[in-house]
């Protein structure tokens, strides 16, 4: 509620009064201190309304709002959407099988079977208006029930009947008396025209004119008032618009996902045992060979897997969880909670901490448990790298996530992994020998610049000579590995740029992802 309230009003001082107000009216107000995962299915249902009814909407549209609530919570529900339509809101809402008490309390009620309109009207007509068909409801039987086993009942062959006599929703029917029972009907048109009426001209200049004329000529000039009548309304929905900043809802945002991360502890405690588990099996695998000059392959092996944990790890938990996030989002978006812009900024921002840490955590066991030198400065750059490589792979998930399902975007993930993988490790044993195009090919590989740049950070800016065993070591020297890779004269900020690159463009898809997901 606080977060409906911070994104919702424009005047803070009035927070505490709303939010109290609508607790204690839909009686909430006992829970308040209860987290929404710990609520009833009814309380759930409450609190799903309260939240819309934080900005105070001229118009509401709900779908069976008193489904999962007992009889007594139904009737308070519907009489305080009553109170508010007679307020002068604009309330339309799905119900099903409504008690008698709940029925009545409806100004208006349109019935459907197989679709069409069986009736339209007031609550109070709807006996007579059966009485009208020949059907005579029991007298201790609610109409709502009895109308629709009416309809239900040998397969609907009173749909028809009862269509024609609204002429299936031109009509609407309204008791002249207080009492329905004895109450004879009036009806009237259901469908007022919004079109203006102008005397008859000729076919072929209202045709010019772009004007679309009937053969009566009372449609002649109407689509101009068609397109009156939609700007004035897209005017008021202007005028009622929240005037909250994009800044502020990104504050806000920020805020309530950081504090979503911190309650998720089970999911932190498994990431963060992934990361320093993970870590120990590398830095056990290649415990004290970081200085061996006889160990070159291994020296590769060792980047290619902290590459590879690094982006499975970051790819895979987004693929699998934010799918289900992109609904929340499309539904708040829709409900005009918050802008996709500032939304797109607090996810971006507020996942930073979380994976600044987990990384850390992983690339500070493997670097010093695997006898690399003792540089503050190289180790830095060791951990960018992972970071780095990390927010690629993260983006990718995000846009994976945000563009298929659940059971998609897992076969899509690895499916996109898998090339990416193998042009990471293609050629390392004949690297001058790789042709330009495959040169230019290997740099969409955000997985093969990851490999490079560790190799660079770990081998490159003048190391000095490995440690040798043997009688002979040919890659003793930093530069001579290098040369033999064929990365010698690769700049790490180019490195830096691909992968920054690369990290934009994953960000912007998964952006239009969403933009097309939450806007369409």
């Amino acid at each position: 509620m606080n977060l409906a309230a911070d994104l919702k009003l424009k005047h803070r001082h009035k927070k505490a009064e709303v939010v109290n107000d609508i607790l204690e009216n839909l009686h909430l107000n006992h829970r308040r201190n209860v987290t929404a995962e710990k609520l009833s299915g009814g309380e759930r249902k409450r609190l799903s309304i309260a939240l819309e009814l934080v900005d105070n909407p001229n118009i509401f549209f709900l779908d069976e709002p008193t489904s999962g609530l007992d009889e007594v919570t139904a009737a308070q529900c519907i009489r305080m959407l009553r109170e508010m339509a007679h307020e002068g809101r604009t309330i339309v809402c799905t119900i099903h099988q409504p008690s008698a008490t709940i029925y009545n309390y409806f100004d208006s009620i349109y019935v459907l079977a197989k679709g069409h309109c069986v009736y339209q009207g007031s609550p109070k007509a709807t006996i007579p208006f059966l009485r009208l068909a020949r059907l005579d409801c029991p007298r201790h039987y609610s109409p709502s029930d009895y109308i629709i086993e009416l309809v239900d009942a040998e397969e609907g062959h009173l749909v028809p009947t009862l269509s024609e006599l609204t002429e299936n929703g031109k009509l609407i029917y309204l008791a002249t008396q207080s009492d329905y029972l004895e109450a004879p009907l009036e009806s009237q048109q259901a469908v007022t025209t919004m079109f203006v009426e102008q005397p008859k001209r000729p076919f072929l200049p209202a045709f010019f004119a772009g004007s679309a004329a009937s053969t009566d000529g009372t449609l002649i000039g109407g689509t101009s008032a068609l397109l009156e009548q939609v700007k004035a309304f897209s005017r008021r929905l202007h005028t009622n618009r929240r005037g909250i900043s994009g800044v502020r809802q990104f504050v806000v945002l920020m805020r309530v996902m950081l504090l979503r991360i911190m309650r998720a502890r089970l999911a932190l405690t498994i990431q963060f045992f992934h990361h320093l588990v993970c870590g120990l099996f590398f830095g056990m695998i290649f415990f004290k060979l970081g200085n061996q000059g006889s160990r070159m392959f291994d020296h590769l092996k060792f980047c290619i897997g902290a590459v590879l944990m690094i982006v499975y790890t970051q790819v895979m938990v987004p693929i699998l969880s934010y799918p289900a996030e992109v609904k929340v989002v499309k539904k708040e978006t829709f409900n005009r909670w918050y802008t996709l812009t500032p939304y797109y900024m607090a996810l971006t921002v507020s996942r930073l901490p979380v994976q600044v840490f987990l990384n850390i955590t992983f690339m500070a066991i493997t670097y010093w448990m695997s006898g690399l030198p003792e540089q503050l400065w190289r180790f830095g750059i060791f951990v960018a790298v992972g970071l780095m490589i990390s927010l690629v792979a993260e983006g990718m998930g995000l846009a994976i996530g945000a563009t298929f399902s659940i059971t998609n975007g897992s076969v899509v993930g690895p499916m996109i992994i898998a090339p990416l993988m193998g042009l990471a490790v293609y050629g390392f044993d004949f690297a001058p020998q790789i042709t330009g195009g495959m040169q230019i090919l290997m740099k969409f590989s955000y997985i093969r610049v990851g490999v490079v740049s560790l190799v660079l950070t770990v081998f490159g800016f003048q190391r000095e000579e490995l440690d040798c065993d043997d009688i002979y070591c040919h890659f003793s020297d930093p530069r001579v590995l290098l040369k033999f890779l064929d990365v010698e004269k690769v700049s790490m900020l180019h490195q830096f740029g691909l992968l920054a690159m690369l990290m934009l463009f994953f960000r912007v898809i998964m952006y239009l992802s969403l933009r097309k997901r939450c806007y369409t």
